[in-house]
This record gives C-alpha cells, sequence and structure tokens, in this order.
C-alpha cells in the first residue's frame, strides 16, 4: 500500500511534535540554570536549598571561606553571618551551572554560582572579604572578575584581609 506523500509527512510531523507546546528535549541541550529556595546556610560558601521536593546542599563555585566545623578558622564565623545576613530561610534563589566545572564535588554538593536579587553571591562574599578566590581544578566562567573582587577587598582591608592575614 503506498501512502501518499503529503499525508505521511503530517503524520510524521503530528509524531513528532512537543507535548502542550514545549520545545522537545534535546540530548544536547543542557539546563544550566533552576530556581531554588534556601532551607538555611551552612556556613560561608555551603548552603542547603529546596529543590522541587528534595533537599540539596549547594557549594559555591570559584570561594573558599574559614571553616567553622572541626578546626574553628580566623573569620569562619564571621563568613557565615555574612553568608546568613545576604539569605533566610524561605528565600528563592537561582543556581547557576557552570559547564567548565564538575556538577557536584566530592561530597555530593551541587557546585553553583548562587544568584539571589540579581547579584552573585559569591562575588560578594569576597567583595565583603569574607572568602578567597579557589580554583580546584580548572578556572571556572567568572574567574576574572572574582579575583578583581578578592583583590579590591583586600586592598581596602575588609573581612579577613585586616583580622586574620598577616
Amino acid at each position: 500500500m503506498k501512502v501518499p506523500v503529503a499525508i505521511a509527512v503530517a503524520a510524521v510531523a503530528v509524531l513528532a511534535a512537543p507535548a502542550h507546546g514545549r520545545p522537545a528535549p534535546t540530548s544536547t541541550r543542557r539546563n544550566l540554570s533552576s530556581g531554588a529556595r534556601v532551607a538555611y546556610v551552612v556556613d560561608g560558601d555551603t548552603i542547603r536549598v529546596w529543590i522541587g521536593r528534595r533537599e540539596r546542599y549547594v557549594r559555591l563555585i570559584g570561594i573558599d571561606t574559614p571553616e567553622v566545623y572541626g578546626t574553628v578558622e580566623c573569620g569562619g564565623p564571621a563568613a557565615s553571618r555574612s553568608m546568613m545576613r545576604m539569605l533566610r530561610p524561605g528565600q528563592r534563589v537561582r543556581l547557576v551551572r557552570d559547564p567548565t566545572q564538575d556538577s557536584h564535588d566530592f561530597y555530593g554538593r551541587q557546585l553553583r554560582y548562587v544568584i539571589h536579587g540579581g547579584r552573585d553571591l559569591g562575588r560578594r562574599q569576597l567583595r565583603r572579604g569574607w572568602a578567597r578566590v579557589y580554583v580546584f581544578d580548572r578556572p571556572f566562567r567568572r574567574l576574572g572578575s572574582y579575583r578583581r573582587s578578592q583583590h579590591r577587598a583586600r586592598a581596602a582591608g575588609r573581612g579577613i584581609w585586616s583580622r586574620c592575614v598577616r
């Protein structure tokens, strides 16, 4: 049985059309940004968020703050308070993946830039002087602006640069 070409093309178009007007997913398309709701601040560079119904740890890409667990480091409690002033439980944030970095770290935490109110919170921690630029394995996309923020905080003697670094 021979099917007319017009009918065959129409059938293929109907079968391939995405449901509900959404674009069909492609294997090359990556979701680099997602919304989340803050559960709580863990420390100066780690937060816990709700993504849908699942709670996840998120480690901010590109920064390292002094520790508050185990051996408490100089500036650790202040770095945590700084993050707590920027984020409160229930607030919405945008998590942005950097394709140059792994999706998760050794401990299973998502590695993301965290955006709140249009501001990159990692960069804000650097500007406030409560973080240092941290490159784990390979450079991340925002490295240049992060280094400039760190340099300005250090030159101004903010945060750890006046209290902890001699």
